[in-house]
C-alpha cells in the first residue's frame, strides 16, 4: 500500500470522527510518511510499519467504531454530521419530557409550595401593621375622647412587637427570595440538561 492508498483508507475509516480531529490525526500520519522518505524509505515500508488503516481507526474512534452495526463498511460508514443528527432529535426529545415533567412537578409541588412560602412572609409582613397601634390610641382619644392608661401600654407592646415583626419580614422575604430564584435557576439547568446544578 503506497502513501496515497493509505492516507485515503485511513480518511475513509475515520468518516464518524469529527472533521477537526480527522484533518489532525490525518496530518500526524503524513507528518510519518515525510519523514520517513526524508530517511530514504520506501512509502510501502512507511504503510506497513504504521499499521493497517482500520486497525488504526478502531482505536483512534474508540466507542464510536461499531464493526456490528448493519452497512458498517468504511466506505458506507456515518460521517460526524450525519452521527450528531441523531443525537439532536435524542436532545429535543429528551427536553420535550423534561418540560412535561417539569411543568407537572411544579403545577403538584412547586406552586403551592412557593405560595405556601410567600403567604408566610405576606403574614409576617402585615402583623408589621402593628406598629400604627399607637395611632390607632391617638386617634380614639381625638375621636372619642378617652383614652387608658392600659390602652397606652397596649399600644406601646403592639408597637415594639410590630418592629420585631417589621425585621423578621425583611429577613424572611430575603430567604424566600433566595430560595424562589434558586428554585428558578434549577428548573432552567434542568432544561439546559445540567442535572449537577
Amino acid at each position: 500500500m503506497n502513501r496515497q492508498q493509505f492516507m485515503k483508507a485511513m480518511e475513509v475509516h475515520l468518516r464518524p470522527m469529527d472533521p477537526f480531529e480527522r484533518a489532525e490525526l490525518l496530518a500526524d500520519y503524513d507528518q510519518h510518511f515525510e519523514l520517513g522518505l526524508s530517511e530514504g524509505r520506501q512509502e510501502e515500508e512507511i504503510a506497513r510499519e504504521l499499521g493497517q488503516p482500520e486497525e488504526i481507526a478502531k482505536e483512534a474512534l474508540g466507542d464510536r467504531y461499531d464493526a456490528h452495526t448493519p452497512g458498517s463498511d468504511a466506505f458506507y460508514a456515518p460521517t460526524y454530521q450525519e452521527m450528531r443528527s441523531p443525537r439532536n432529535s435524542t436532545k429535543a426529545t429528551r427536553n420535550f419530557f423534561t418540560a412535561i415533567g417539569l411543568i407537572f412537578l411544579n403545577l403538584i409541588l412547586g406552586i403551592p409550595l412557593g405560595l405556601t412560602l410567600w403567604s408566610v412572609w405576606l403574614t409576617v409582613a402585615s402583623l408589621s401593621l402593628l406598629i400604627l397601634a399607637p395611632v390607632a390610641a391617638v386617634v380614639d382619644f381625638v375621636f372619642l375622647g378617652q383614652l387608658d392608661k392600659a390602652e397606652i401600654f397596649v399600644a406601646i407592646g403592639a408597637f415594639g412587637v410590630g418592629i420585631l415583626f417589621a425585621l423578621a419580614s425583611k429577613y424572611v422575604f430575603r430567604a424566600f427570595k433566595i430560595i424562589t430564584l434558586q428554585y428558578i435557576k434549577w428548573n432552567k439547568n434542568m432544561m439546559k440538561g445540567d442535572v449537577s446544578a
